[in-house]
């Protein structure tokens, strides 16, 4: 019997290098797309954290607006007057006790960060001892606002939470006052506080590339009496009514 000759004669060297390369091609692309998601997830979780720490500062100054930076806010050394200053029965220079927004529109905050140092995303005080890092809430000030500033510095300073990159990367905490009268630095005639402070959150993230600011009122002073006013004695004037005009 003769045999049938078979066509079927294989894969040519050339078509198993094509072949090869469609295939690696297509493993290629999927790593890099993995590694791309995988990046994305990550950048979305640190504006997350963004998010949620630029919300925790806010709180922190609205929180602590009618306490007073490095003095007990309860001492009974403290005396307030009609005006809502501030002096020490004792006798003592009170002129650096000031409320939180007072101290902020002054100093402000900036966070020395330490780029491409650890961090560290457990907030229980075993993390915290294992990995040397000093609980948050371990050291406590007389007042709130140096424990508020304290906790930031704990906070950023390490890379707690959030991770730093480079240089460019900023957390900072900026308070205004704003007001129309005289010797403001911030004038409006929109405003009738005496001043209202305006707190401003700023962070960037991603090698300065990802943005996230948050404005917010963070206190104020209602202004009662205008000694410009018309009919005023002895630097007392009338009460402020509506604007005119």
């Amino acid at each position: 019997m003769k045999k049938k000759k078979s066509n079927n004669s294989g894969l040519s060297i050339l078509e198993a290098l094509v072949s090869t390369a469609i295939v690696g091609i297509g493993f290629i692309a999927i790593l890099q797309m993995t590694n791309f998601s995988a990046q994305s997830i990550t950048n979305s979780g640190e504006r997350t954290k963004a998010n949620y720490l630029t919300g925790m500062i806010a709180e922190d100054v609205i929180g602590s607006k009618n306490t007073l930076f490095g003095i007990n806010s309860d001492s009974e050394d403290i005396q307030y007057g009609q005006d809502g200053s501030v002096s020490l029965a004792s006798g003592a220079d009170a002129s650096d006790v000031v409320k939180f927004s007072e101290h902020l529109n002054t100093n402000g905050w900036n966070a020395q960060l330490n780029c491409g140092g650890s961090t560290n995303t457990s907030n229980t005080a075993d993390a915290a001892n294992n990995t040397g890092q000093e609980n948050i809430y371990d050291t406590q000030n007389i007042d709130a606002p140096r424990n508020k500033k304290q906790k930031w510095d704990l906070i950023f300073n390490e890379n707690r939470f959030l991770k730093c990159r480079t240089n460019n990367e900023t957390k900072k905490v900026e308070v205004f006052s704003v007001c129309r009268w005289p010797g403001c630095t911030n004038q409006s005639d929109l405003v009738f506080d005496e001043p209202i402070f305006i707190g401003r959150v700023e962070m960037k993230l991603n090698d300065g590339k990802k943005r996230k600011f948050l404005y917010f009122q963070s206190d104020y002073k209602i202004k009662t009496e205008n000694s410009q006013a018309p009919g005023g004695q002895d630097g007392e004037g009338g009460m402020i009514g509506q604007p005119s005009g």
